[in-house]
């Protein structure tokens, strides 16, 4: 990213600027929009919105919610440092690194900020944590949130199901997440619940009784997709052999482990 030039705070006027192409949010809650509005007001805008210029007026790279706060306080003008130095994917990191620091993103904004941003610089996972300041940890669990369906998705985002749920959930096929969605809510499920009712299920479908060298590459084949990456199972006559199972990085072993119901926690 480019050295960051002195900081200039200059008052901008409000109508000047609009919203990035790039941002990151597109949700916020009208009722704490209201309450910022409020607070504006009464004390003003404290901290500084992130603004480049164009010759149109000013592209908004940081601070939507303060800007549409300050627009509801009635609010001509408000305070801005001006980075012309950014190229576009440098001033989407800027945006999304204060969204994620604020926590001001719902799940799946924050998980597609950040594929957004492993593609855009071909980033690994603990990579793109030290771009952001966290843990890969924290990126794995959101990135893995991109694979759930679309239903389930809107269920992440209007907090009727928790990123534990949605981190189990994403290891489940397309056609059973809305399903065990439903149990969560109905049921009141405990993340700790789920895991345990998808492996009792899991764990009455495999009942195998090998007759031919057919059956082990089929059991081959259901476990690489139940697993989602490459199984290779062995046996001798008598039953005994191994049962291997392939991953490419720590980020597919982490997919590994929460299909087969492991935690650490």
């Amino acid at each position: 990213m480019s050295k960051r030039p002195n900081t200039v705070i200059k008052e901008v006027p409000i109508d000047l600027i609009r919203p990035g192409s790039q941002q990151a949010r597109r949700h916020f809650d009208a009722d704490a929009l209201r309450d910022l509005a409020e607070s504006i007001r009464e004390s003003g805008v404290v901290q500084p919105i992130v603004l480049r210029t164009q010759v149109w007026g000013y592209e908004l790279l940081a601070g939507e919610r303060r800007w549409r706060a300050a627009q509801q306080a009635g609010l001509h003008d408000i305070p801005a440092i001006i980075r012309d130095d950014l190229t576009d994917d440098e001033a989407f990191v800027v945006g999304l690194i204060e969204n994620l620091q604020r926590e001001s993103l719902t799940p799946m904004e924050t998980a597609a900020g950040l594929k957004r941003l492993s593609e855009i610089f071909t980033l690994t996972h603990e990579q793109i944590g030290e771009r952001v300041g966290k843990s890969r940890e924290y990126v794995s669990n959101y990135l893995r949130l991109i694979n759930l369906a679309p239903t389930v998705q809107a269920l992440v985002n209007e907090g009727h199901i928790l990123l534990g749920h949605a981190k189990v959930l994403a290891g489940q096929p397309l056609e059973h997440q809305i399903r065990w969605a439903d149990e969560v809510i109905r049921h009141k499920l405990t993340v700790r619940m789920l895991e345990r009712k998808i492996a009792a299920v899991r764990d009455s479908k495999i009942v195998f009784h090998p007759t031919k060298p057919g059956d082990w590459k089929k059991l081959e084949r259901d476990l690489s997709d139940l697993l989602g990456c490459s199984v290779l199972v062995s046996a001798d006559k008598k039953g005994k052999g191994e049962l291997k199972v392939k991953f490419h990085s720590l980020d597919e072993l982490d997919g590994v482990l929460a299909k087969v119901g492991y935690s650490a926690d």
